[in-house]
Order: structure tokens, then sequence, then C-alpha cells
């Protein structure tokens, strides 16, 4: 009876050990496969692609109201235009999505999340344009990075 109980437990430890290898592979690789176009295509759902191309949507109007901003001299209006688009906006991902999700392409969009929540504060604590326009030019270098390696898949 012991030994059947050991034999039991070592079974069951090793396939909770394979599961978490599993999961966590396929949350640092994420479901992707090749492109014609040589970069990695994410699969995903279309509605998994409409949440992603969306986020890059809003993304994409922050960096262009923190621009708009800066030609009016109004920090107001890119605090406002970039608010949206910090940290905030990734809380919500639903998990599922995520685990979808190469790592390196998670990587660059929380960094670019991140990177909009510090760009407010320093913002709110007067840096200059020229700083901003140097900020920018670093941030949007991640959005190149990501649409060179990878694409979305339906």
């Amino acid at each position: 009876m012991k030994n059947s109980v050991s034999k039991l437990a070592l079974f069951a430890l090793t396939l909770w050990v394979l599961t978490v290898g599993v999961l966590g592979t396929f949350f640092i690789k994420g479901w992707t496969k090749p492109s014609t176009d040589k970069r990695k295509a994410i699969v995903l759902s279309p509605s998994e692609r409409d949440i992603v191309l969306g986020e890059m949507r809003a993304l994409l109007k922050g960096v262009n109201g923190v621009f708009r901003g800066l030609a009016q001299n109004d920090q107001s209006f890119i605090l406002k235009a970039i608010g949206p688009v910090g940290t905030k906006m990734a809380a919500d991902i639903n998990p599922m999505l995520m685990g979808k999700l190469p790592m390196e392409f998670k990587q660059l969009g929380m960094g670019l999340h991140k990177d909009f929540d510090v760009l407010a504060i320093d913002i709110k604590h007067g840096i200059s344009n020229d700083i901003v326009i140097k900020r920018m030019g670093e941030m949007t270098n991640k959005c190149i990075a990501c649409h060179e390696v990878y694409r979305l898949s339906p």
C-alpha cells in the first residue's frame, strides 16, 4: 500500500512538473509560427487580434498626441494624450491572450506602457521638449523592433 501511494505521488509530481514546463514554454515562446515575410506570426483568434491591434492604435494615438502637443507647446495636451496608454491600459488584458504572446513581444509592449507613465511624470516635473522628443525616438524604436520581428496572424 505504501509503495503504491509513493508511486502515485511520484506520478502526480512528474505530471505537475511536465504541465508547468509546457505552460511555461508557451508563456515564453507564445503561439507563433513562421510567416511568409520571415517574421514570426503570432497566432490569435480574430477577437484577440482585434484587442492587440486596438491597443496598438491607442499607443499610436498617444505618440501622435505627444507630437501635436509639442507643436502647440501644450504639455497638458500631451498629458491628456498619453494618460490612457500607460501601464493601466495593459492591466485588464486576458491572461489567455497574454499567454499566446511571446515574451519579447510582452516585454516591448509593457516597456512602452511604462515609458509613457515615466514620460507623464517627467513632463509634470518640467522636462524640456528636446528631452521629450529624444524619449519619443527611443520609445518608437520599441514599436519598430516589435513590428520588424512579429506580425499578427488570424
